[in-house]
């Protein structure tokens, strides 16, 4: 089994490090789009309307996906940032030594898990890793060792068509449906500032509960994390 690499990034953005795993982050948008029907005209006509969307979000870390799709000079980093794709099934539940979030990569894109990093980020609220992926600038699981643990729980897609060749036409419909409307933060960059700006499970469930994003279908899976967890 390939180790998951761990990678210290001092002051927290995935534009900081994506230079070094510039590889890497292509891979993740190939595993990603290269499998899909006409997957890079989708990424260059998807491209432009998320990153309008994003920007009349008030997400503070567009910035931070542009210096990401300015590196790695290849249209689909604003897609997947607006599908967050990566959000498969999670389930908090409880064990012998207490809560535990599970996360299974259950998604049809090969090679996805092998891609996966760990990312110790701080903010004002302390440190906390995140599982992720090179150029992925939000958070979908992530735990901070002694304050939380909390994970984005995608719901099941919705489908139209029953046939598998129109899978990829569900995928655009359903990223482009989650794009209207504005000042409604992306899940998981809501996600990121409670890691960064909470330091208790209550704090962090209260800013959860209290700030609009983009997609009410999904849910947020979180745990207290024991003072001693390391």
């Amino acid at each position: 089994m390939k180790s998951v690499k761990l990678i210290d990034v001092s002051d927290g953005a995935a534009s900081g490090h994506v230079r070094r795993r510039e590889a890497e982050a292509l891979a993740v948008r190939d595993a990603c789009l290269g499998w899909l029907p006409l997957g890079g005209v989708l990424a260059r006509l998807a491209d432009p309307v998320v990153r309008v969307w994003m920007k009349r979000s008030g997400t503070a870390y567009a910035a931070e996906i542009d210096v990401v799709a300015r590196t790695l000079k290849k249209p689909g980093i604003w897609l997947l940032h607006g599908a967050y794709l990566f959000g498969c099934t999670a389930l908090g539940d409880e064990s012998e030594k207490g809560p535990r979030l599970r996360r299974t990569l259950d998604w049809p894109f090969p090679g996805l898990g092998r891609l996966v990093e760990v990312r110790r980020q701080r903010g004002a609220g302390g440190e906390f890793l995140n599982v992720t992926w090179p150029g992925f600038v939000g958070v979908l699981t992530a735990v901070a060792p002694g304050r939380f643990a909390a994970s984005i729980n995608q719901a099941p897609m919705r489908r139209r068509w029953r046939s598998s060749m129109l899978l990829w036409l569900d995928y655009a419909l359903n990223a482009l449906h989650g794009l209207r409307g504005r000042g409604r933060l992306p899940p998981e960059h809501l996600l990121r500032q409670v890691f960064e700006a909470c330091t208790s499970f209550d704090e962090a469930r209260r800013l959860l509960e209290s700030t609009p994003s983009r997609d009410p279908s999904c849910s947020c899976s979180s745990a207290p994390s024991p003072a001693s967890a390391s």
